[in-house]
């Protein structure tokens, strides 16, 4: 397997294209919807883990979530799969959209192209994430080596969204669902 960053900036280009495709307006209610999962994990993520353990831990005896050699790799699973469910839910059926149409032209690809940098920045950015926070837990899968390169290390792990977005989080989801209300 490549670099991790290689990855990132593959998934990134993913969601450029399907920016492209869809258009700002329904990237934008994607990106609402982003925002308000990533603010409901860092505000109520933990205590759905202890939550979701007390709950595991009655039928076992012990802690599943917390303790072992796959706790790491339970919890930031909870994290990404929440994520991507979110994800999932904001891209398939009738979505959040914005009002406006694209204009047309080089102005809306570039719109298109940049809410769809902004989404695949923020979904692939928060797998990221949640990977290194619990210290690349992928490993005992074998689907990771450590230690990540230069780049990675020095650059992009500082310039991950949820460290920059979290103490924002809070404002921002208001922010985005009364531009969305107030056309």
């Amino acid at each position: 397997m490549g670099p991790l960053e290689v990855i990132w900036a593959i998934l990134v280009g993913v969601f450029a294209v399907v920016g492209i495709v869809r258009g700002y307006p329904k990237e934008l209610g994607v990106t609402t919807t982003i925002m308000a999962a990533l603010l409901l994990l860092t505000r109520g993520g933990e205590s759905l883990l202890y939550l979701l353990d007390t709950y595991l831990a009655r039928s076992s005896q012990s802690s599943v979530i917390f303790e072992g050699q796959y706790g790491p790799l339970i919890q930031s699973s909870f994290y990404i799969l929440v994520l991507v469910a979110a994800v999932v839910i904001s891209y398939h059926g009738e979505t959040l959209a914005f009002a406006g149409t694209p204009p047309r032209g080089p102005v809306g690809i570039v719109l298109n192209l940049t809410s769809g940098l902004i989404n695949g920045y923020l979904i692939s950015g928060s797998i990221w994430h949640y990977l290194h926070v619990f210290d690349y837990p992928i490993q005992i899968l074998g689907l990771f080596r450590p230690p990540l390169t230069d780049l990675a290390q020095n650059f992009l792990v500082p310039l991950l969204p949820l460290p920059m977005l979290e103490p924002y989080l809070l404002f921002l989801v208001p922010f985005m669902i009364v531009m969305r209300v107030a056309r």
